[in-house]
């Protein structure tokens, strides 16, 4: 049995919404773009929801409402996807790269403070909230969390929730809740937890950074073309107050990542099974560990099911995931570190001593399929698939 790594569901009311919006007339950023927004804020506990057309749009906005500009220092992940360094590098400033938990691929309270004392020039850090398992944002006096850490030394702190819809964290608040950090990013590419086939969101309780971001994601125009069509008298009158960007959402976008929305506790619970299921037929091999999971049910997006090969079972992961494609299972790397990519290596500031837990993160990493449609024999057939991975492909440790 073939199985991809991922499948689009769109079973819901997708073509209904969409052929909604196309037979409206109004295809760009309209009402279907509020509807969106407010639903999304609602679900996320955030004040403010901005849509966009990229998770990169999103960072690249929320890190310029943040103010972050040429010279600005921003610590960085090395496990991550490019784009958070690169809206860094969009504002002319000057990305940091820092090691992460070998474990769960994560910037910890730890590695931030330590990055901080050593390096009091960075103004500002973006963790990610990698595969959907949400960084320590908050803890305690004795034992702080990320933005704890921040907020002590006038630190700002925008969130990459790329994979973290719909997460929690420890203490239950929602992943993107945005509270102490100036805002959280969020994805809706065609494999994420929900999806409008491009698409992101920007979420914040900061009145004046959502205004920032609304205004630069159009051109630094004052009024939405949607206000402009809605509004009685003098409708084309608008000023620009900033050189803005074209990163808006449209209303067929929009229209998608609704009917995406309404489903997505169930998909969620779904995925959950799935990872469940993992577990139960994965969790006695010896040659790579699960991921770590907290106690706490629903805290877990589930975007990605990452196993990570350990090295002395001899299994080679590339070898691997060839072995894997053999038997029909597709599987992904999340990710190759940023102080492995030339560009970073030629524009970032990366520690003297390497990032020796990212090395180890990705030479072990492997995603495998997680999506809502997975049938019960499609899950079996990843799991048999694995363990005849493991008998077949073993090679002398060392």
């Amino acid at each position: 049995m073939n199985v991809p790594f991922f499948r689009v569901d769109a079973s819901g009311n997708e073509l209904r919404y969409v052929r909604e919006v196309l037979e409206s007339g109004w295809l760009t950023s309209g009402g279907r773009v509020l509807d969106f927004e407010a639903a999304f804020a609602e679900a996320t506990g955030a004040k403010h929801a901005i849509a966009v057309n990229s998770c990169t749009a999103a960072l690249h906005l929320a890190c310029e409402a943040a103010g972050v500009g040429p010279g600005s220092e921003v610590l960085v992940p090395s496990v991550t996807f490019t784009a958070t360094a690169e809206v860094v590098e969009y504002l002319g400033g000057l990305v940091r790269i820092a090691d992460v938990d070998p474990i769960t691929g994560l910037l910890t309270p730890a590695i931030v403070e330590a990055a901080l004392d050593a390096h009091p020039e960075i103004v500002c850090v973006i963790p990610v909230h990698l595969t959907g398992t949400a960084c320590r944002m908050r803890g305690t006096a004795r034992s702080p969390g990320i933005i704890d850490v921040c907020e002590a030394r006038g630190v700002k702190v925008v969130e990459d929730a790329a994979h973290a819809f719909p997460a929690r964290h420890s203490d239950g608040t929602t992943v993107g809740s945005a509270v102490g950090s100036v805002a959280c990013c969020f994805s809706f590419y065609a494999n994420k937890t929900i999806t409008t086939g491009e698409g992101g969101m920007v979420t914040t309780d900061d009145d004046a950074i959502a205004s920032r971001i609304r205004r630069m994601r159009l051109h630094g125009i004052d009024r939405s073309a949607w206000d402009r069509h809605t509004r009685i008298g003098a409708a084309w009158e608008y000023d620009v107050v900033a050189p803005g960007y074209k990163y808006n959402l449209t209303d067929l976008a929009a229209a998608i990542g609704l009917a995406q929305l309404e489903r997505s506790d169930a998909s969620r619970d779904a995925r959950r099974g799935i990872a469940a299921r993992y577990r139960e037929r994965l969790g006695h091999r010896e040659e790579f560990s699960l991921p770590e999971v907290e106690s706490t049910a629903d805290s877990h997006a589930w975007h990605l099911f990452v196993i990570r090969l350990r090295p002395e079972a001899g299994l080679d992961r590339n070898d691997f995931a060839e072995e894997l494609a053999t038997l029909g299972i597709g599987t992904s790397v999340h990710y190759k570190p940023l102080h492995h990519m030339s560009v970073w290596q030629k524009l970032a500031r990366i520690p003297e001593s390497g990032c020796p837990d990212a090395d180890s993160w990705f030479e072990g990493c492997l995603s495998l399929p997680l999506f809502p449609s997975m049938t019960p024999a499609e899950i079996e057939a990843v799991a048999d698939a694995v363990e005849t991975a493991c008998t077949r492909h073993r090679q002398p440790a060392g």
